[in-house]
């Protein structure tokens, strides 16, 4: 006993693989648009936080430097800044960090002082810290302008 497929079955042969064919290409196109989604987001947190302890590098280096021109129990100490020559002062110092979150991050700090003429009085300071963190193949760096005034009348 023969069964004959009836006509209308036999002209529908294959487009079952050919819509199976396009659902897979679509689902595929969604999961590449996903994943770059995901990666190009993983990719500006990281950037976000090498920026932020890149910033945090640079506020330690002129806290560091702060603590050396303002020892305690003692007044300004003028040897650590030269005197001011131009609008980029020269480095006078670099720090390197290996604490816990400053890690692969380091500091270029630069100084200089000018004493007021009349009819101002004392000391202006001013520091630029750099702080730059290594994250693989790029580097962040922030940097912080900080002007002090010390006996400013």
């Amino acid at each position: 006993m023969c069964h004959k497929i009836p006509r209308i079955y036999s002209v529908q042969r294959g487009a079952a693989l050919a819509i199976a064919l396009f659902v897979l290409l679509i689902v595929a196109l969604l999961g590449l648009t996903l994943v770059r989604a995901l990666n190009d987001s993983a990719n500006a947190v990281a950037s976000d936080v090498l920026g932020t302890r890149a910033q945090l590098a640079a506020q330690s280096g002129v806290q560091l430097l702060m603590t050396e021109l303002y020892p305690l129990d003692a007044g300004l100490n003028t040897s650590v800044c030269p005197a001011r020559v131009s609008n980029e002062p020269p480095v006078v110092r670099n720090y390197t960090f290996s604490a816990d979150g400053l890690t692969q991050c380091s500091t270029s700090v630069r100084c200089s002082q000018l004493q007021l003429n009349s009819p101002y009085s004392g000391t202006h300071i001013r520091i630029i810290a750099e702080g730059s963190c290594n994250g693989g193949d790029f580097t962040y760096s922030k940097r912080i302008l900080v002007e002090v005034g010390d006996g400013i009348q």
